[in-house]
């Protein structure tokens, strides 16, 4: 593995077994936002190892009715969100002005892991039982590709949306910042901006992932939305 490979986030290294090679070789492809390249996987793009997260998370996790997962597009105010519900969930135990306070001490994203990105990734196996309920996991992945049990359950879904110019921005300042620090050249904002208008962005298209979730908080009744 080269140095530039093992600073960058696991999600978006790209040494591939001939295995992971093949398969994405039947996948669509385009130019990457922080990789060289994103496949489309059931509907969405995505990074070539978050997708072997998004499998394993939906061949392997089970969910539980108590479960609280947050969901975004990537750069969307995920940090937020994870925040205020880490927040609420945690108000009777750690009041928020206590010093010692989890936000105080670590990172929201450390205190609410991903998935696919996190938990699942590279198809690992992961170990629930440190989890206090609820359990509070989060993802980006559409509603159509989430595991089974979670579409079965009653597993709480919180959708954030950010107005789709706010989220371009951000996602290519992101890009392009993690591109320099693995010295990449950066994208363009006239590129990328045809790339999110044409549906290829990191879990897009961006409206799909939307619609997908505002449709089935109307369809399903019985599970709950926020």
């Amino acid at each position: 593995m080269t140095t530039s490979q093992s600073s960058s986030p696991k999600y978006l290294q790209e040494d591939l077994s001939e295995e992971r090679k093949k398969f994405l070789s039947t996948l669509p492809k385009e130019k990457g936002w922080m990789e060289s390249t994103i496949y489309n996987y059931q509907g969405f793009w995505s990074s070539s190892r978050a997708i072997q997260g998004v499998i394993a998370c939906q061949q392997q996790f089970q969910a539980q009715d108590s479960d609280i997962i947050l969901v975004t597009s990537p750069k969307s105010g995920t940090v937020w969100l994870k925040s205020l519900l880490i927040a609420l969930v945690n108000r009777n135990n750690h009041p928020i002005f206590e010093k010692d306070h989890p936000l105080l001490l670590k990172n929201a994203h450390d205190l609410v892991l991903f998935l696919e990105l996190d938990l699942y990734a590279d198809g690992q196996v992961p170990d629930f039982s440190s989890f206090t309920s609820p359990r509070l996991l989060a993802t980006h992945v559409p509603f159509a590709s989430l595991p089974k049990s979670v579409q079965n359950s009653r597993t709480k879904l919180v959708y954030l949306c950010r107005n789709p110019r706010d989220t371009f921005i951000s996602i290519w300042n992101f890009a392009n910042n993690l591109r320099l620090d693995n010295h990449k050249d950066t994208n363009s904002i006239e590129e990328m901006f045809d790339h999110f208008c044409k549906g290829v962005s990191l879990y897009g298209p961006f409206w799909n992932n939307v619609l997908d979730y505002w449709k089935k908080s109307i369809e399903n009744s019985d599970k709950d939305f926020s």
